[in-house]
């Protein structure tokens, strides 16, 4: 055989076996790299191309590979950051949020949305379409384009406690201004009934001037003047309280020791719950334990003014467990009935009440020293069962 063919068919299988290991190798490392990003698809960062004991042709791709896998985790790691960051932020506002697509569906929701919807779970808006109608609901839209998607951006906000401000700070300027005139009215007369008095009660004066019938009229009179001022002075006392309620001195206390003594001093048997056993509430005691009182009161004598037997087992309960927000609840319960509408939307009022003994200051006060307090009570009921809630909220 001619040697230059000899030598161009040496060349030749040098050139094919170059180019086998050339396409074996340049395989090797498409699936490397096809690794490296099907991995990062599914969020999975934990792998590593070694570089120990290899050719530097292989040395330099995994460093490259390893390089772009940190770049790619960093990168992924900052941007999960941010949305906790935007979520942190999103759910210390009061304000709901929810972002919902063209077909109702909730794509994203704060925890201020499920608070004020009062609800677990989002996920579309036929879930709370009817609470939305809620009148102490102030909704604001606005549209938006996400990813390429219309979407809906909702806003909700709970205008119940402001108006709820607004009613107290102008009934106490009102109550105020009454006390002030009623006072200035009221005592100069029982003062002057009280001296009266006590010259009548000197015979020798008036024995000689008036007849004993005349004198018995003049006492009976002043002794009237004198009780109606002083009712009136209680009366006036009484509702003064609700605008001179004392400063609250916070501290740590536990509740289900505290709700048990409340219900001692509830003529009625009462059932405590309390999620967890050692609860604590950060308050002032004694003005949440004039709260739980009246309220425990008003249940009682909800069952009192019964005209007939209710048709199951007088019940009154306590159950007191944490929000979302770390505030502690305590809802008082009872099974009496359900106040009408008419009259729920009106027992926060100063002044109102349906009790013929009444004084229409217990629930209003009431609201005062959880305000004072920075919490709240509100009323809740639930038709289908028959029960009524009265919600403490201790943030």
């Amino acid at each position: 055989m001619d040697i230059n063919k000899v030598i161009i068919i040496v060349l030749l299988l040098v050139a094919v076996v170059g180019y086998v290991r050339l396409y074996r190798h340049y395989r090797r490392n498409i699936k490397k790299v096809r690794f490296l990003f099907d991995a990062i698809d599914n969020g999975d960062f934990s792998f590593y191309f070694p570089t120990e004991k290899r050719n530097k042709e292989d040395n330099i791709l995994h460093q490259s590979l390893n390089r772009i896998k940190l770049f790619l985790q960093h990168t992924r790691e900052e941007q999960m950051e941010r949305e906790k960051y935007y979520e942190q932020i999103l759910n210390a506002v009061d304000t709901g949020i929810m972002v919902v697509d063209s077909h109702d569906n909730i794509l994203q929701h704060n925890q201020a949305a499920l608070r004020l919807l009062d609800t677990d779970v989002l996920t579309h808006i036929n879930q709370v379409r009817e609470k939305l109608k809620d009148e102490h609901l102030a909704k604001h839209e606005t549209q938006a384009m996400l990813k390429d998607k219309h979407v809906r951006i909702i806003s909700l906000s709970d205008v119940s406690h402001e108006l709820s401000n607004q009613e107290v700070d102008s009934w106490i300027k009102l109550i105020r201004v009454l006390t002030h005139e009623i006072m200035n009215t009221i005592t100069p007369v029982t003062s002057l009934s009280e001296t009266l008095l006590k010259e009548l009660d000197n015979e020798e004066q008036y024995t000689a001037k008036s007849s004993s019938a005349e004198q018995a009229k003049l006492k009976q009179g002043l002794e009237t003047i004198h009780k109606t001022g002083t009712e009136l002075l209680a009366f006036v006392n009484n509702y003064r309280r609700f605008t001179h309620v004392p400063q609250p001195h916070p501290a740590l206390f536990y509740v289900e020791p505290f709700l048990e003594r409340m219900a001692m001093l509830c003529n009625h048997e009462v059932e405590i719950e309390v999620t967890p056993k050692d609860l604590l509430a950060y308050a002032d005691e004694s003005l949440i334990s004039h709260v739980v009182t009246n309220l425990l009161k008003n249940a009682v004598e909800a069952f009192n003014g019964l005209q007939s037997e209710p048709k199951t087992k007088a019940s009154i309960r306590l159950h007191a467990y944490t929000n979302e927000q770390e505030s502690v609840i305590i809802n008082v319960s009872n099974n009496a009935g359900l106040i009408p509408d008419d009259v729920a939307s009106h027992i926060f009022i100063p002044f109102f009440t349906t009790k013929p003994e009444g004084s229409g200051i217990g629930l209003s006060l009431s609201r005062q020293i959880m305000r004072v307090s920075g919490g709240s009570l509100s009323l809740h009921q639930d038709k289908a069962q028959g029960i009524t809630t009265f919600r403490i909220i201790i943030p």
